[in-house]
């Protein structure tokens, strides 16, 4: 008699507007808990998703007992001490570097067969690698052994968005050795085609996406002012048939990361909040999934948080490749 292999279930911590839940949701890992701090992320994910298991208060306030058991520990962590758009705190930053410490609690009183990560790629190279160094040590002493990958998200949505993935399975070398062969291929994505930027931009955007006057003299002031140097200025796309920059969380500030320029514009224009949504893999398809015959709401808070949300975000489908993967080996 053919036996049929349960349900993997998952909690999502820092689990921003949900692009981890819905990864982990496509690969048929079934959600138990998740939870974020943020006022204006909890508004979007429990629009997006409904309020079941889902905890907004902050992670340092609810104890290791009403956290459920859970296969797998999937966690976004805040990525901004580590980021090159942040401060570059790490551990040291007073708010959010000591996030980490929470999650290394909770895998210690849960003990999930696999802990599953993501952050910016900077974090490998943040203290000299100590920062690093610190995470894969602590998880290695708590039993984990572990796999990971930088990965360009311009296989699955039309941006250059590097993060890093991290892998961690309790007491299973073996099946770490298999997930890292796994992350390069994902990786690699062979044979797939770089997503294009107009597959995602509106045909009539609204004009009030077209930047303020006084706005784009000063990002063309401030361009000029720093010539010859890197990070300073904008990025102006008229090729729509390339990928964009990476969609950051400071987006809503001037856009200058990503400027469209619009025919017949006097002056570039940001992405509309449909489009961003697009930019990060919240697509319709996955929105009629949640109910949402529309797409996703962008509507429940003001424009800059939901640029803020969007640029924090993970991308939805590379995790549900990920978790693919991690399902063969529990």
């Amino acid at each position: 008699m053919m036996q049929i292999k349960k349900e993997n279930t998952f909690i999502d911590l820092f689990s921003g507007i949900g692009g981890f839940r819905i990864g982990m949701e496509l690969a048929n890992c079934k959600h138990v808990f998740s939870n974020d701090y943020d006022k204006y992320a909890n508004q979007t994910y429990t629009q997006w998703f409904g309020e079941d298991g889902h905890d907004s208060r902050s992670i340092w306030d609810i104890s290791l007992d009403e956290i459920p058991s859970h296969d797998i520990l999937c966690g976004g962590f805040p990525c901004q001490p580590f980021s090159n758009a942040g401060k570059k705190l790490g551990f040291s930053d007073p708010s959010q570097g000591n996030l980490f410490e929470r999650i290394e609690q909770i895998v210690t009183a849960k003990r999930p067969k696999v802990v599953f990560l993501e952050n910016v790629r900077t974090l490998v190279t943040h203290d000299g690698g100590h920062t690093m160094n610190t995470i894969n040590s602590k998880l290695t002493d708590l039993g984990y052994c572990g796999s990971m990958a930088i990965i360009n998200a311009k296989f699955w949505v039309p941006q250059n968005r590097y993060r890093i993935f991290l892998v961690y399975f309790l007491e299973n070398q073996e099946a770490a050795n298999y997930m890292e062969q796994d992350l390069i291929s994902i990786r690699e994505s062979y044979g797939k085609e770089v997503k294009k930027l107009s597959s995602i931009l509106e045909e009539t955007p609204d004009k009030s996406f077209e930047l303020p006057e006084g706005t784009w003299k000063a990002l063309q002031r401030h361009k000029e002012r720093h010539k010859g140097k890197t990070g300073f200025g904008y990025s102006l796309i008229e090729d729509f048939s390339k990928c964009a920059n990476t969609l950051s969380a400071r987006y809503a500030k001037d856009g200058a990361e990503i400027l469209i320029k619009q025919k017949y514009w006097r002056r570039p224009r940001r992405l509309t909040l449909n489009e961003a949504r697009a930019l990060m893999g919240f697509d319709n398809d996955l929105a009629i999934k949640y109910g949402h015959l529309n797409g996703f709401p962008t509507n429940i808070c003001s424009k800059a948080q939901h640029y803020k949300q969007f640029g924090n975000a993970v991308v939805p489908r590379i995790v549900a490749d990920i978790a693919h993967k991690i399902n063969k080996y529990i």
